[in-house]
């Protein structure tokens, strides 16, 4: 019988910095922009919903020569979240821990980068699917269709989106498109004439180009894929985003503590840690290389984004 594993984790500083810095630069994920980071200085903690309408009120200014400006009091519902932690382990056995550090180098740090991708990758599906619900978007900044009916040739895509883009009470800064939604936009003729000119309807744009035609700062192309298969099934491959379009106005400045109008955030406690832990696997036992973070993402203002569900 195995002995009870009760050997605590332990942090190491030269595996967390490699967490904090890692990054896969031929693999594309664009959780980070699309919810972007910002710190909090607890697990716990509050944040302001402020009510939509007030945001964008504007009583008289007008100041008469005996008289005192208007006051404008500032409401908002306080709300608490809490972080959740994230985190995968790796087990590296001693024979196999003793025989790469013989060669030269350090397996728990390839070990290191291999959990903190896996972190990143569940991080790109969650952000994917907070993104892509439904349920937060109010009934006029949401659109189901068929990607046929979308698509058509008959159809406008880009007066769709140009739409979409001016109902939101604040319009978002940034689209972002499923690899799928993406590849067919950029080349239907009706996009590439809006953009081109008319004269133009054949080819295929960048994304600086859709950006700039829509006045937006950005486009981000959700490209990652992920494997939906149940575990032992021969694997099955979907894109992270689906077939969706989505645009997000993003104030990076906004904070839990400070408030501001941004469509969501991730509210993160403390940075990524990396480390070890014992393990009794065996004959001569092992390590777990563990890499992990704690963060929580969260929609703030939903009146400035929308969603296009495309099936």
């Amino acid at each position: 019988m195995a002995r009870p594993d009760n050997q605590q984790f332990e942090a190491n500083p030269a595996m967390t910095a490699i967490a904090i810095a890692y990054r896969n630069p031929d693999v594309v994920m664009i959780a980070d922009d699309v919810l972007p980071r910002v710190p909090v200085g607890a697990r716990n903690f509050d944040w302001i919903e402020y009510p939509e309408a007030e945001m964008f009120g504007v009583p008289d200014t007008r100041v008469g020569p005996r008289s005192a400006p208007n006051q404008v009091e500032i409401t908002g519902s306080r709300r608490s979240a809490s972080v959740d932690d994230y985190g995968i382990d790796i087990p590296l056995d001693n024979p196999t821990i003793e025989a790469a550090e013989a060669a030269g180098y350090d397996p728990r740090n390839r070990a290191t980068e291999m959990a903190t991708s896996i972190v990143m990758l569940d991080r790109e599906i969650r952000v994917a699917r907070v993104v892509t619900d439904p349920t937060p978007y109010h009934a006029d900044q949401k659109l189901a269709a068929t990607v046929s009916a979308f698509f058509d040739a008959a159809a406008d895509p880009f007066d769709s989106v140009d739409e979409m883009l001016d109902g939101c009470w604040m319009r978002p800064n940034q689209l972002v498109f499923g690899h799928a939604s993406w590849r067919a936009f950029r080349k239907h003729p009706k996009v590439v004439q809006a953009v081109k000119g008319q004269t133009t309807s054949t080819g295929r744009l960048t994304r600086q180009e859709v950006a700039d035609a829509f006045e937006v700062n950005r486009v981000l192309v959700g490209s990652g894929r992920v494997n939906v298969a149940k575990p032992g099934l021969a694997p099955v491959m979907a894109r992270t985003w689906g077939q969706s379009i989505s645009g997000q106005y993003i104030d990076r400045t906004a904070t839990p503590e400070t408030g501001g109008i941004t469509f969501g955030m991730t509210c993160v406690n403390g940075t990524r840690v990396a480390g070890t832990k014992p393990l009794d696997i065996g004959l001569r036992g092992g390590e777990a290389v563990r890499s992990g973070e704690s963060l929580v993402e969260l929609v703030v203002a939903r009146r400035a984004g929308f969603l296009i569900s495309l099936s």
